[in-house]
């Protein structure tokens, strides 16, 4: 019943349901909001028979509370004042969860009782399709304040009473219950509707309320453990320049104490230079400088910020940070220590061919078995073995590096495994550490391994088995805990077969192996290994470089006997040539820019796509671009070398004249990029 369909008329409405049970027919002055439930109710429900209530036991009615804690404890103080105002006006006071089920019931004894007798009580079901069209269920339903008054009830057993309720809503939107009134018919007045509203309301009001509480609560935490996680002195100061938070660090390095200092000015114990002292007031402040506190006259050097905080227009104050010279210096020297160590994420490139090699390296650096890398010279090989260290559990022990190539054959034997004191007349008096004991803990890489003897590869199988070694001379086996890497660019498989390498210590390492691809099968990652020989370059002087595309199109072409050993010498080279940074073809050796393969036997076969890529390149540096002058000369129409320029992926705007393209719109050059 909606307040303005007062006074009400109860034998009509009493009538116009009559009509709707005995022929289904609805009345069109009917409310819409009641005329909808009844409709949905006449296939399942007997109006004239009591109403089958489902109520919850005790102990699940206990825990539906709990749930529903903080609705009921916002909830219970108003409707205990609802009461106390409505008091003997024979109104019974529920409150209910989403499903409309009753929580708890308020009012005068009387109709407390009376309302208990037809089931509103806590535990019971008020849904629809239990009890009918009532208002509690509608509210919930339809999410709107409703009022069902006498007959408009479809159930019969509650024509007696009239049923008013306002859902209340959470945060989300979403309903988290209802709050309603329950009053004999005689009593129905519009204004309940109006004094339930405003109780929910005032209900969703104070949950609001005790959210953003909470919430400003939970901020407040997580400001208080963010300041005292930064291991620098953190200060908040107000427009007056008072001290309105600090950090544990604040107090102890400036050696002040929390509690006699907070909402005090800062100049009363610790002096800034006056240029800071003004900009403590300036609404817009944000600088960061080097600067000397003076606190109890004596000096402390670091490096101080200022940041303004403000809310919109309204200025706050500042925060204050200051880190101590002394602890700037330790985070450099950190840092410029972890950028030495390689890792698995420094290795340039982007081909299908180097993830893979990163892959399995990943999976070396989670066993400690041995590891054999395989590839050309000039792969890399040990850059990979260092970072498979750095990204191992091991990366904290030692990285000990053999050249075994390096090392003449009657010495390796000393090196690796040691020498006890007096072995050898003209040897050390006292004993030396082998390389398997310097690497205790840690990893020990052995480059070229096939140039071991076959007496010392026994040795080196025996230690990584006993995990023990022997030194020369000595009587005792001293424990080590060694990860061994190889490395080799020789034919294993064929050394074994044919005597040279023995077998079992072979396939000890090839159980764990790794082969790197060489450079001219992973061209597309030439730019990021250039990339990253340009940050060495500019880290030390200071310069930036950068590739022309004619240069990069040369270096894609070249296969690049050396590798990416070979690769760096050129850019090396190259970057010490340019004036400018710019790294172009002219600064490029005569063998890549004339594309000879000095290793390449002369008698050898080489693709037709490659001869045809090379002579369009030579073409295109030639004539600078210029594609009807390099049709000409390949003898190709300018639609055939289009397509053919699209096919190899050449660029002929790259090799024309930079000045010339840099008139009137910018030079189109090749910059690396991470």
């Amino acid at each position: 019943m909606q307040p303005w369909a007062y006074p009400l008329d109860l034998p009509r409405i009493r009538s116009w349901w009559q009509r709707f049970v005995e022929r289904r027919e609805l009345n069109p002055a009917l409310d819409p909001l009641v005329a909808a439930p009844w409709a949905r109710c006449a296939p399942r429900m007997n109006p004239q028979a009591p109403p089958a209530l489902p109520c919850l036991d005790e102990g699940t009615l206990e825990r539906v509370r709990l749930t529903l804690f903080d609705l009921i404890a916002t909830a219970r103080p108003l409707m205990e004042d609802l009461h106390q105002f409505t008091e003997g006006s024979g109104l019974a006071i529920a409150l209910f969860d989403p499903a409309a089920c009753v929580l708890d019931v308020l009012g005068d004894a009387g109709i407390v009782r009376a309302a208990e007798a037809v089931g509103l009580r806590p535990g019971v079901y008020w849904s629809e399709g239990h009890v009918g069209t009532n208002a509690f269920a509608l509210a919930l339903l339809e999410r709107t304040p409703v009022q069902v008054v006498g007959a408009e009830h479809f159930v019969a057993l509650y024509h007696d009473w009239v049923t008013t309720a306002a859902p209340i809503y959470g945060l989300d939107g979403q309903p988290l219950g209802a709050i309603g009134v329950m009053a004999p018919v005689e009593r129905a007045q519009p204004d309940t509707l109006g004094m339930v509203m405003a109780a929910a309301r005032a209900i969703e009001n104070q949950l609001q309320a005790a959210e953003n509480l909470q919430e400003s609560h939970q901020y407040l935490a997580e400001l208080q453990a963010i300041l005292e996680a930064i291991d620098q002195v953190v200060m908040v100061l107000n427009t007056r320049g008072e001290i309105v938070r600090l950090n544990r660090t604040a107090a102890r390095v400036l050696g002040l104490d929390p509690s006699g200092i907070l909402g005090r000015p800062l100049s009363s114990h610790i002096q800034l230079p006056p240029a800071l002292q003004n900009a403590l007031m300036d609404p817009q402040v944000h600088l960061e400088t080097e600067a000397a506190l003076l606190i109890d006259g004596a000096p402390l050097e670091g490096w101080l910020t200022l940041h303004a905080v403000a809310e919109g227009r309204h200025h706050l104050g500042c925060v204050l940070t200051f880190r101590r010279s002394e602890q700037i210096h330790r985070m450099v020297a950190r840092l410029v220590g972890a950028q030495a160590l390689m890792t698995l994420a420094d290795i340039p490139g982007r081909s299908r061919a180097i993830q893979q090699v990163r892959q399995q390296a990943r999976a070396a650096a989670r066993t400690s078995l041995p590891v054999l890398l395989h590839g050309e010279p000039g792969t890399g090989k040990g850059v990979l073995a260092r970072a498979i260290h750095n990204a191992s559990t091991r990366a904290s022990g030692p990285f000990i590096a053999v050249s075994c190539r390096a090392i003449p054959r009657e010495l390796l034997a000393m090196e690796l495994l040691g020498v006890e004191g007096g072995t050898f007349r003209n040897g050390p008096s006292e004993g030396r550490p082998g390389k398997f004991e310097l690497a205790h803990g840690g990893t020990l890489y052995l480059d070229e391994i096939e140039a071991l003897p076959l007496e010392l590869q026994a040795a080196i199988q025996r230690i990584l088995e006993t995990g023990e070694v022997m030194r020369l001379g000595g009587l005792r086996p001293i424990p080590v805990d060694v990860r061994l890497i190889a490395s080799s660019s020789a034919p294993l498989e064929q050394l074994v077969a044919e005597g040279h390498f023995r077998a079992d210590l072979y396939h000890l390492l090839a159980s764990m192996a790794i082969h790197i691809p060489p450079l001219r099968e992973r061209p597309e990652d030439i730019p990021l290994i250039a990339e990253a020989v340009f940050r060495r370059l500019r880290r030390g002087s200071g310069r930036t470089y950068r590739l022309t595309e004619a240069a990069l199109q040369q270096l894609k072409a070249y296969p690049w006997p050396g590798n990416v050993r070979e690769l760096e010498h050129v850019l090396e080279r190259a970057a010490a040539l340019s004036e400018d940074g710019w790294i172009d073809v002219i600064h490029l050796p005569e063998r890549i820019v004339g594309g000879t393969d000095p290793e390449r036997p002369p008698d050898s076969v080489r693709p037709v796509e490659e001869l045809e890529r090379e002579a369009i390149l030579r073409a295109a540096i030639r004539y600078r671009g210029r594609v009807g002058a390099m049709a000409a000369a390949l003898g190709l129409s300018r639609t055939t070398l289009w397509r053919r320029l699209k096919r190899y992926g050449i660029d002929p705007a790259a090799f024309r004249d930079r000045k010339e393209k840099a008139k009137g719109r910018g030079e189109k050059s090749f910059a690396p990029t991470r």
